[in-house]
């Protein structure tokens, strides 16, 4: 991204699903986890505890999503996936009804955030891979990175980031169980929140 960054954060493990998302300080600001009962759903925490968000996974629906303490809507209606010619774009509105677009929603390639103030020329947001610096050979963790203009509406960034990925992977990797897919989540004793493990995670 040619704007800079001022925040990135560290997914751990990288899984959308089970993580723990923290800043370069090593501070967890978010913890996401997945409950396995009658119904399987992916929550969204942030540093203070509170749920922000959750998903409800549906196998012949569209998941359903809950932001903050708004009414449970389906995913599609939260946000709007455009068909040919831009498959792969998500657009959704924030609060002040500002328009945003996530691009790379389709397998093998990765999302990164655009906003209308722009005409979405410059991502303000994006995720990087777990890959090796081919100039040090330090391994680079999941990391989601985001400029001045995306911390405006961080936590709003960070859910729709989340579940976007949840999909892409599962679309992505269909002839695996969803469950190999995404892994387990990791140990409250690593991320220092308490943090519980239902039915073995994802």
């Amino acid at each position: 991204m040619s704007t800079p960054i001022v925040l990135v954060l560290t997914l751990t493990p990288d899984n959308p699903c089970n993580a723990t998302l923290c800043d370069v300080d090593g501070k967890a600001l978010y913890i996401v986890y997945t409950e396995h009962g009658k119904e399987t759903v992916t929550y969204v925490k942030n540093a203070d505890g509170e749920v922000i968000a959750s998903l409800e996974w549906r196998d012949s629906r569209p998941d359903r999503v809950t932001i903050g303490k708004g009414a449970p809507v389906s995913l599609r209606d939260w946000m709007h996936y455009s068909i040919i010619p831009f498959k792969g774009d998500i657009s959704f509105k924030d609060e002040k009804g500002r328009k945003y677009r996530w691009r790379g929603n389709l397998p093998g390639r990765t999302l990164e955030l655009y906003a209308e103030d722009d005409g979405f020329k410059e991502p303000v947001s994006r995720f990087y891979k777990p890959h090796t610096d081919h100039k040090s050979g330090r391994k680079v963790p999941a990391q989601l990175a985001f400029t001045a203009r995306a911390l405006e509406i961080r936590d709003l960034v960070v859910e729709s980031f989340l579940f976007l990925e949840k999909g892409r992977r599962v679309n992505e990797t269909t002839s695996q169980n969803a469950g190999d897919v995404l892994g387990a989540p990791a140990l409250s004793a690593v991320v220092g929140m308490d943090y519980k493990l239902h039915n073995g995670g994802v």
